[in-house]
Formats: structure tokens, sequence, C-alpha cells
């Protein structure tokens, strides 16, 4: 099965971890208006899978992070928006 979704995050997005230590698996949520995104592991699939997925996610999100800053570094003054509590 082929699928694609996009998941538009704004100033009122939340974005929260639930741990649960040792008995069960942790849950990533983006919650936005309208929409959310959870991130999980399930049993059917290994866990070593679960961990190379997570890493390359967060490889791929440190990427993102570092285009969007070169990006916001090019934009003139007066487009530019600053986060003050990075």
């Amino acid at each position: 099965m082929t699928a694609s979704m996009a998941f538009y995050a704004d100033g009122n997005t939340t974005i929260r971890l639930s741990q649960y230590g040792t008995a069960r698996t942790p849950i990533l949520t983006l919650d936005g208006e309208g929409h959310s995104l959870a991130v999980s592991a399930f049993d059917r699939v290994p866990i070593a899978e679960h961990l190379t997925f997570a890493r390359e996610l967060s490889a791929a999100c440190a990427d993102y992070v570092e285009a969007l800053e070169i990006y916001a570094a090019a934009l003139p003054d007066g487009e530019k928006e600053t986060d003050e509590e990075s």
C-alpha cells in the first residue's frame, strides 16, 4: 500500500512525549488544530526496527532544523519572525 500524509505545524501545534519507563513503549504525539500524528512501537515489529526508525527520524528532524535555519537566515529582515523561546 502506498500512502501520503502532510502535517502542517503552526504556533498552536503541541508535541508531547508520553513515557512509561519499562512498562510499555513511549508514544510521540503531535497535535494540531483538527489533526494529530502519533508515533509508537507495536509488538509485531522488532524493537530493533523501531530503534532504527527513531534514529533516522531524529537525524531527519535535525537536518530539517538546519535547513530551516539556513532558509530563515536568507529571508529579508522584514520577513523574519524570531522565536525568542528557542
